[in-house]
């Protein structure tokens, strides 16, 4: 029998022995999609509202969008029929609906736009004829005269997101879950990238949709990632309305109305401030907390949520003196 070396031993045992498992990278918080029919549906839709004198199409994220349509002085008769169509289509349905609260219709439609192919032609969507229709009558318009556009800056935006995220994003989510007493998802959360959203500039609702604009200058460099994690937080909004209603139940108080939004905006902001202390949040910045539901909150959120989001106490304890001290 021939004498097995030294050598083919070593051989054989590296091949028989399990492979190393390859390395795997952390699943990023966020994620970054841009698409084209998402874009068209948004600037549709704040036209639509524009055109409706809506009052909200003088907000700042949207109030020039009609400005761009001096763009159409250099396409043809036929093309500015087929875009002004499809404007009067939005004006009268979807532009009259709520980007974040009608969740039957205008929700579920954008769902369905926001994931569509770049090359789809919808006509396997599922969504509406007529709303299909529209979007694609107006789709050669808007590629001709306004997506470019509305392309680089949304790659602007994603870059400038996608830095802070990379430097930021894993902490911050390890801080928002331990306030929130709440899990991030497995997969990450998708971001959906549109020249312009609604009147905020940035939105969410509870089925998983995150919409952030491109064009809004409001909500750039640190006011971006505020905003982005302000967005992903509302994702826990029924958790939270949950616990609310649970604490509220067991004390024999109410919920106040707007609390668990002004949650969101102050949790956020804390939360960016804790990394970047020059930042001021964006609640104070705007003065949101001098407007509507929002008055009187911040000096109680001041004194009863600020120390249990810096360590004291727990969430409950928290809520509880929240609540009775704005009722």
């Amino acid at each position: 029998m021939r004498r097995i070396t030294a050598g083919l031993v070593g051989t054989l045992l590296l091949l028989a022995w399990p492979p190393a498992p390859a390395e795997t990278r952390p699943q990023p918080p966020l994620v970054f999609r841009i698409g084209f029919w998402n874009n068209l549906h948004h600037f549709l839709y704040v036209l639509g509202r524009a055109q409706n004198h809506a009052p909200d199409a003088q907000r700042s994220a949207v109030v020039n969008a009609p400005a761009e349509l001096e763009a159409l002085a250099g396409r043809t008769d036929a093309e500015r029929r087929e875009w002004q169509a499809a404007v009067d289509f939005y004006a009268a349905g979807p532009s009259k609906e709520d980007a974040v609260f009608d969740k039957d219709t205008l929700v579920k439609e954008t769902q369905v736009i926001a994931a569509s192919r770049d090359d789809s032609d919808l006509s396997e969507s599922g969504l509406p004829a007529d709303l299909v229709s529209a979007l694609r009558r107006a789709a050669p318009v808007y590629r001709a005269a306004w997506w470019p556009e509305h392309q680089r800056a949304d790659e602007a935006r994603r870059d400038e997101l996608q830095r802070l995220v990379s430097r930021y994003g894993t902490a911050f989510v390890a801080r928002l879950t331990e306030m929130y007493h709440a899990a991030w998802p497995d997969q990450p959360r998708v971001v959906n990238l549109s020249g312009y959203t609604n009147w905020a500039g940035a939105y969410s609702t509870d089925r998983g949709l995150i919409e952030f604009s491109s064009m809004d200058p409001a909500i750039g460099g640190n006011y971006g990632l505020e905003i982005l994690f302000h967005e992903s937080s509302h994702q826990w909004d029924e958790q939270m309305m949950q616990r609310l209603s649970s604490v509220a139940r067991s004390r024999g108080i109410r919920v106040p109305d707007a609390l668990s939004h002004a949650i969101v905006f102050y949790t956020a902001g804390v939360v960016v401030k804790e990394f970047l202390p020059e930042h001021i949040p964006d609640a104070e910045k705007f003065d949101n907390w001098n407007r509507g539901s929002f008055r009187g909150m911040k000096p109680i959120l001041d004194e009863y949520w600020l120390p249990y989001l810096q360590g004291h106490g727990t969430i409950d304890e928290a809520l509880a003196s929240l609540m009775t001290h704005m009722q």
